[in-house]
């Protein structure tokens, strides 16, 4: 094992640790392209084991890592998994670390789960049993929004923020007392901005 490798030991270890039995922590050697440190195997697979495929030219890939993507292990587990490119002091990949999370016992809880819960069954709830708050009435017109233009709230540009007030605005939101600070909160604008075009919309 290369020496700069081996920091990443108790890193391995570590990670292995806190997520057993259903992680595999594995940490290759690019140079050899062996297989230099294994905590909590799933596999068959040893140190000293070459890997298992040729990579892709790593030094393409500006991320220092790859994922979450699903993989199946030789077993026939369903994983879900990442790897970590490490780099040398020269940005070189030197080695990579993989870490396989064993997503059966979870998606088989979910499903006991969901059957405990009849999920599937559930009935919309009476909204004259549930009466909301404005804040979340107020979220969930956002979040629709949200939903129709299929993008996150930390994604929105100045136009976007403008383009979903006058969407609120249009559900008859700006109607709620004191809504006004609660959405400049949310948007991280301004009152003076909100009134702006509030005031555009409505001439």
């Amino acid at each position: 094992m290369k020496k700069e490798l081996k920091p990443y030991v108790a890193l391995c270890d570590a990670i292995a640790k806190l997520f057993y039995p259903n992680v595999e922590v594995v940490m290759h050697d690019l140079e050899a392209k062996k297989l230099v440190h294994i905590v909590n195997a799933f596999s068959k697979r040893r140190v000293g084991d070459a890997m298992i495929s040729e990579l892709k030219d790593l030094n393409s890939i500006k991320e220092n890592w790859v994922g979450p993507y699903d993989k199946t292990s030789s077993e026939g587990k369903r994983l879900k998994a990442v790897s970590i490119i490490v780099r040398d002091a020269e940005e070189k990949p030197i080695g990579m670390i993989c870490i396989n999370y064993n997503t059966e016992p979870i998606e088989s809880l979910f499903e006991s789960l969901k059957g405990f819960l009849h999920v599937n069954d559930s009935a919309p709830k009476p909204s004259v049993l549930f009466s909301q708050s404005w804040r979340e009435h107020t979220d969930e017109t956002i979040e629709k929004y949200l939903s129709i233009k299929n993008i996150a709230l930390s994604g929105l540009s100045s136009d976007d923020k403008k383009e979903l007030v006058v969407f609120l605005e249009s559900e008859g939101i700006f109607a709620i007392r004191n809504v006004v600070g609660y959405i400049c909160s949310v948007l991280n604008v301004s009152k003076a901005t909100i009134y702006n075009w509030l005031k555009a919309v409505r001439g």
